[in-house]
């Protein structure tokens, strides 16, 4: 029997821990165990019989706070007789490095999500690797000596040092001040990149080897520090290399975690559900023949097509009098862009239509359908809500090779707030609403924007349920009217704005944002985070004569995006153009795996678009004049070190998520400048794929889907930060508690095909009923992300300028 030798990874809570584990295993050829650096381990040495190597990984915080490090101090004092060969990256650099005597400071500028040169020794893990380009996230850095580093020659930082004369340094970055800007500090000349100890198999690199936009030398490196471990182990501890993979399986389930927070990339569910119906759809004219039925099992889809001609969504939406009634528009009629916004949907809510609704913190999920509610123990699906719903759509779940974009399932939102609690934040429900709520949809319209077509259709749940046909026809029969009108779709009504009486708004106060700015640069200096995504809100007090739909229909105009949305579900109603879009997942398809005479895979590609980067078009001139910023200009601006840093970082942390899910994670386009209404935006895609065997047993609620991955990545890493837990727990002390709610949440579907699509709820305005009341109180989240490299007036610029995309809605600019 062959064994692979077994790594123990220790993770201190980064949200860059997944991408280190796939790094490992792809150059190493190893299997990872991950546990957290907070693990109650009653026996260390006993436990660590199971592992040939250790690597502690990245995190927050500092090595000298017993809470930030947790089980890597009790590696470096392990006694000889229990050493095994240790990597430290990141915050476990500076941990084995302060363990050895050397002082960690700030560095007067922080390094996150920065590309530099690093020189090495050409030595050791650094063989045959003089130099490399790698990607540092890093607020504090190592200190060998008591003379400054100013105060040293180049060849004296090459031998251990008196403080630290075990220390043997390995790789330094002689470009501290490379790129850095005149008003902000200088940092030293040389920074510690990389080092060993002298006579243990401990070594430390500084930088991040995972990082995308690392160079592959840098993931050599890696591999070079296993082959030395390797050397050692045959040397010293042989056995380590060939451990029955069930021993470590049977003592990592006896670990527990000193504190009860979770992490969003512990996503292992509980679930049930019954088995999966098999059926096909069909679509036709709009005559009694031609509404058909699939002859499958239930449930089945029964629809009707009929040509775009002069439908808009505002007309369909008129011409059936939904503004009446709860209902869900995901809108991409005004900004379609290449594989984006080709389909719109219309998801109609029915008194039959059953609602899923659940409050953060609550043992129990809602069901509601009319008037008979039910509450259903989330005990019996691993108290995960996440696990309830992806057992509620198994039970509904259909195999087809129908490819329209939808066909029916859920439709709804998470907000902010239950992406927090998915990653053991604390936080309070919603006394508003329900933090999670979606409609079970039978009854929607899709419009193909690509075919110019428009699918009226309905699921049939059972053989007894007549209202479908019927349903398919009379909403066919109107649309059909409409359409013959003219023969494209009329979308050139200009845009106004409401004459609105505002009796209140309350906007974000300049002095107090910038203070929470520099509150924000204070916690990234003290090595607590690498970004943070602060968010401020407005109010604003309209009378309840206003329509919210014609609110939207001018809020489409004016800022057209691909995934503009209009919601109206129990207490809450939503007006979203959002252009970023949070995740969607494809159903499974038979695709090769490129190996010969392998057995065909079942494939789901989930996809992330996380935007970083902002450039408004129009830019004031000191003399008041207005200069209208060109896609060239734009991409000048983009291409500056704190716009990249940015969005690398949300890069980075979202592989870490998809990792956490997914067998083979890729990056389809990084920063790449995408043109809107007002501003110009930085946008990169990144791809996981799912994978099962293509002749398995029919599907199991258990199995890996794209929910799956939807809850590894709550909330939005575009709107909290790196690393995420604890960015998150900051920015809610800094935004002193404030729910954000549904903004920076997500909205979306999930089709019973298997497939999904979400946004991000940005640029938009929502409000909660408020019964008893002659007006409503709506509310616009606004924000940006904070680095270092941030400054003050600039932020508070790029904060007016996302706010002001949806404000100018009331008149405002």
């Amino acid at each position: 029997m062959s064994y692979k030798p077994r790594l123990l990874f220790l993770d201190a809570y980064d949200s860059f821990s997944n991408n280190i584990v796939a790094l490992l295993e792809a150059q190493c050829d190893v299997h990872v165990t991950k546990i957290y650096i907070d693990a109650v381990v009653p026996d260390l040495n006993d436990f660590l019989t199971a592992f040939a190597a250790i690597v502690c990984g990245p995190g927050p915080g500092h090595p000298k706070c017993p809470k930030d490090v947790g089980l890597f101090k009790d590696v470096w004092a392990l006694s000889d007789n229990n050493i095994i060969p240790v990597l430290g990256i990141c915050l476990g650099f500076q941990s084995l490095a302060y363990d050895l005597g050397a002082l960690v400071v700030p560095l007067p500028q922080p390094r996150h999500g920065i590309r530099t040169r690093v020189t090495t020794s050409s030595t050791s893990i650094f063989e045959d690797v003089p130099n490399l380009h790698t990607v540092q996230y890093h607020s504090l850095h190592v200190v060998l000596g008591e003379n400054t580093i100013a105060e040293l020659q180049d060849a004296q930082l090459w031998s251990p040092s008196v403080l630290c004369p075990d220390v043997q340094p390995l790789a330094w970055d002689f470009n501290g001040q490379a790129g850095m800007d005149l008003k902000f500090k200088k940092n030293p000349h040389a920074i510690l990149m990389a080092l060993k100890h002298k006579h243990k198999p401990f070594y430390g690199i500084q930088f991040h080897p995972e990082s995308i936009c690392s160079d592959p030398s840098a993931q050599l490196v890696v591999a070079k520090w296993w082959q030395i471990a390797l050397e050692w182990l045959s040397c010293n501890r042989p056995v380590r290399l060939f451990i029955d993979d069930t021993i470590v399986r049977e003592r990592s389930k006896l670990l527990v975690r000193e504190s009860e927070l979770g992490s969003g990339d512990d996503s292992q569910m509980t679930r049930s559900g019954s088995s999966a119906s098999i059926w096909s759809s069909a679509s036709s004219a709009v005559t009694s023949e031609s509404i058909r039925e699939t002859l499958e099992e239930y449930p089945k889809l029964v629809s009707a097509t009929l040509p775009i001609g002069a439908l808009t969504i505002p007309l369909i939406f008129n011409a059936l009098g939904l503004f009446k009634d709860e209902c869900i528009v995901l809108d991409s009629e005004m900004r379609q862009l290449p594989q984006l916004g080709m389909s719109s949907i219309i998801g109609i809510v029915l008194p039959r239509t059953q609602k899923i609704m659940y409050s953060v913190g609550a043992a129990q999920v809602k069901l509601q359908q009319g008037v008979t509610e039910e509450l259903v123990d989330l005990a019996d699906y691993d108290g995960n809500i996440f696990s309830f719903i992806k057992a509620f759509m198994f039970k509904y779940k259909v195999d087809s090779q129908d490819e329209r974009a939808f066909c029916g399932g859920l439709m709804g939102y998470v907000t902010y707030e239950a992406g927090l609690e998915t990653i053991g934040v604390s936080v309070s429900a919603s006394s508003r609403g329900p933090d999670i709520c979606f409609a079970f949809i039978e009854h929607s319209i899709l419009i193909d924007h690509e075919q110019h077509t428009v699918h009226v259709q309905f699921l049939k749940m059972n053989e007894l349920d007549y209202e479908a046909s019927s349903r398919v026809r009379k909403t066919a029969g109107i649309l059909e009217d409409l359409s013959k009108q003219s023969t494209k779709p009329i979308l050139d009504i200009q845009p106004h704005t409401f004459p609105l009486e505002i009796s209140r708004r309350t906007l974000p106060t300049e002095l107090e944002y910038k203070a929470k700015i520099v509150r924000c640069q204070q916690e990234i200096s003290a090595g607590n985070s690498y970004e943070l995504c602060l968010t401020d809100q407005t109010s604003i007090s309209l009378g309840d004569d206003i329509s919210s739909w014609d609110m939207f229909v001018n809020l489409r105009q004016l800022n057209p995006a691909p995934f503009a949305a209009y919601m109206r579900l129990g207490p809450l109603t939503l007006l979203s153009t959002s252009p970023e879009r949070f995740m969607n997942w494809s159903r499974f398809r038979t695709s090769s795996s490129g190996v010969r005479n392998a057995e065909p895979e079942l494939t789901s590609t989930c996809q992330f678009r996380p935007i970083k980067g902002t450039v408004k078009k129009d830019q004031v001139r000191p003399d008041g004049t207005v200069h209208r910023v060109t896609r060239l200009e734009a991409t000048e601006i983009l291409k500056t070190q704190k716009e990249q840093a940015e969005n690398l970082m949300i890069v980075d942390l979202i592989r870490h998520d998809l990792y956490g899910v997914c067998r083979e994670v890729y990056v389809e386009g990084l920063m790449v400048v995408e043109e809107y209404e007002s501003v110009f935006q930085l946008v990169s895609v990144i791809e996981g794929k799912l994978c099962k065997c293509a002749h398995s047993m029919p599907g199991t609620p258990d199995e890996t889907s794209g929910i799956d991955c939807l809850a590894a990545s709550l909330p939005p890493g575009s709107m909290t930060g790196a690393p995420k837990r604890r960015s998150c727990q900051l920015l809610r002390e800094i935004e002193n508690e404030r729910p954000r709610s549904v903004y920076s949440g997500i909205l979306g579907y999930m089709c019973v095909t298997g497939k999904g699509d979400f946004s991000v709820v940005i640029r938009s305005l929502y409000t909660w009923d408020s019964p008893g009341l002659d007006h409503s109180t709506w509310k616009i989240g606004a924000g940006g992300a904070i680095t270092t490299l941030s400054t003050e007036e600039d932020e508070w610029e790029e904060m007016i300028t996302k706010l002001q995309s949806t404000y100018r809605l009331f008149g405002f600019v």
